[in-house]
């Protein structure tokens, strides 16, 4: 009866994430429903929309590469349960960033990046960083990492 304690905190949390992804997937279904943007012109918004989830998601490996191994291991398969829920996670997050992208009130604002970042990287950070025993070596390559891809696609043109 004790070892079942550890496994129902250990996911507990995930269930709380993937009802607030459920959640949060029918509201900007709907706000995308009932506000859509009316295209006037063809842009490229498509396309941002591809750039913004495949590099999230690219960070989101590089993340679960530096925090999955850490995870305790005296639990029954948790790195490939996290591996799962990162996954859902990424997904649903790709789908919120496009549902509310393309509504009337957020289309082509960088407000959805925003909410794509928080969305997903608080599902990640809440998932598994926060179970993982990180070391200070672990958490500078994610700061690196994380600060490299932040100046590759902000950084101006010269």
């Amino acid at each position: 009866m004790t070892n079942k304690t550890p496994i129902k905190n250990f996911y507990k949390i995930d269930v709380y994430l993937v009802l607030c992804h459920t959640v949060l997937l029918a509201l900007s279904f709907a706000l995308w429903k009932i506000y859509p943007h009316i295209q006037t012109k063809p842009d490229m918004s498509g396309l941002f929309f591809m750039i913004i989830s495949v590099l999230g998601g690219i960070i989101g490996l590089i993340v679960l590469a530096v925090s999955l191994p850490r995870l305790d291991r005296t639990l029954r398969h948790p790195i490939l349960y996290k591996l799962f829920f990162a996954f859902i996670y990424w997904i649903s997050s790709s789908v919120i960033l496009v549902c509310v992208g393309i509504s009337k009130f957020f289309f082509n604002e960088p407000l959805v990046l925003i909410v794509f970042v928080l969305i997903f990287f608080s599902s990640l950070y809440l998932s598994i960083i926060r179970f993982a025993d990180m070391r200070k070596k672990d958490w500078l390559i994610l700061i690196g990492v994380l600060a490299a891809f932040i100046v590759i696609f902000f950084l101006p043109k010269f």
